[in-house]
């Protein structure tokens, strides 16, 4: 026989079964789904941002532990004639007494200039001529260093041009900075070159005041000693 549920007890179950059909429904909300799927994105742009960053980094450390090779640049102005042109002052100084050799290349083309300049060659004796063949080797001296300057500065702006033209060519970061630092210590070199420049113009400049003056006491001396013999001819 048959038996029946109570009306009661069927909405109770039929209630019961409904409920993870409702609560179902909420969890597969669409706009929770849609929140998380932009979530999932934003994180996976991120991702792509530091991936980016990452290998950016990766060709900048690459690129500064590349040797640039820069000291192979503009070699010309590694060499001695455009580092050390500044000749010694002591040997410089001497060159004026004759010693013209001892300034190298310099005084070789110095000695050139006197030999095609002379017109007299005094007697080792003759003191106001060995003056005059002084202020010879000197102008000759002055001169030769006058030219080798000019043409120092020539062949080191070359070299200098070259170097920053690389600039515009440089195929990493390292060769940039590598190119910078070797300006500027070119640009050390100049200066302290330059400050050499000025001390042997002071130098020039001295013994151009000392010749003066040795040659105005040699007058003064000549006087004396005709005054002295003009005195001694009345006694």
């Amino acid at each position: 026989m048959k038996r029946f549920l109570p009306p009661a007890l069927l909405l109770c179950a039929w209630t019961a079964i409904g409920s993870p059909a409702r609560a179902q429904a909420i969890v597969h909300d669409p706009v929770s789904y849609a929140s998380l799927v932009q979530q999932a994105q934003t994180a996976l742009n991120e991702l792509e941002q530091l991936k980016s960053q990452v290998t950016q980094a990766t060709r900048l450390a690459d690129g500064l532990a590349t040797n640039s090779n820069v000291n192979g640049l503009a070699s010309s102005l590694a060499s001695p004639a455009l580092r050390a042109f500044v000749p010694d002052i002591d040997l410089f100084m001497a060159a004026a007494k004759g010693d013209l050799t001892a300034l190298g290349q310099i005084g070789q083309q110095a000695a050139t200039i006197r030999q095609a300049n002379r017109l007299y060659t005094p007697a080792a004796t003759d003191a106001a001529g060995q003056d005059l063949e002084q202020a010879g080797n000197r102008a000759a001296r002055d001169l030769a260093f006058g030219q080798q300057t000019t043409t120092t500065g020539a062949s080191r702006l070359t070299g200098l041009q070259q170097l920053v033209g690389a600039l515009d060519t440089a195929a990493t970061p390292r060769a940039v900075l590598d190119l910078q630092a070797r300006l500027t210590g070119e640009q050390a070199m100049i200066a302290n070159d330059q400050m050499r420049l000025q001390g042997m113009a002071m130098t020039q400049d001295a013994e151009a005041r000392v010749q003066a003056q040795r040659a105005q006491e040699r007058v003064a001396a000549d006087n004396a000693a005709l005054l002295a013999l003009y005195k001694s001819s009345f006694q």
